[in-house]
């Protein structure tokens, strides 16, 4: 999806505005059209084929109950004509890509507490028998 995607409808979500792009997919804004609420929707790249759609399903589920303070939470996923997409709490404070731009130099005080959040998210992960496979400061 590009950004003609906007103001189209996933799901009970109106997608609002792109937060960004990535290898793998989309993200925008999307507004709930009955709660009003905000959330971010992350729209894969890929067409699904119908024998393809339940194991997006399964890991998409497996991925829902990963509930730990420094995971985003997936609140609803879904496949529509062929486009898989998640649905996911909207992270206000942006990336750490963004809050510390490529080359910036950090003191340990600042970017321990950062590793420290990674690390027990990852470990919680692997607790769940999952591999993140995308850990960098854009996610």
């Amino acid at each position: 999806m590009a950004d003609s995607s906007i103001d189209q409808r996933l799901g009970n979500y109106r997608l609002i505005r792109l937060l960004g792009h990535g290898g793998f997919a989309d993200v925008y804004l999307g507004e709930h059209i009955y709660l009003k609420t905000q959330a971010a929707i992350k729209v894969l790249h890929t067409q699904l084929q119908p024998e393809d759609i339940e194991k997006f399903r399964s890991e998409a589920l497996t991925i829902a109950h990963l509930i730990h303070p420094h995971i985003i939470r997936v609140l609803d996923f879904d496949v529509e004509n062929a486009a898989p997409f998640l649905v996911m709490d909207y992270a206000l404070n942006d990336t750490l890509r963004h809050r510390h731009p490529r080359g910036t130099r950090l003191p340990s005080a600042v970017f321990l507490p950062y590793v420290k959040q990674v690390a027990s998210a990852l470990q919680y992960a692997h607790d769940q028998k999952l591999i993140h496979r995308d850990v960098k400061p854009e996610n």
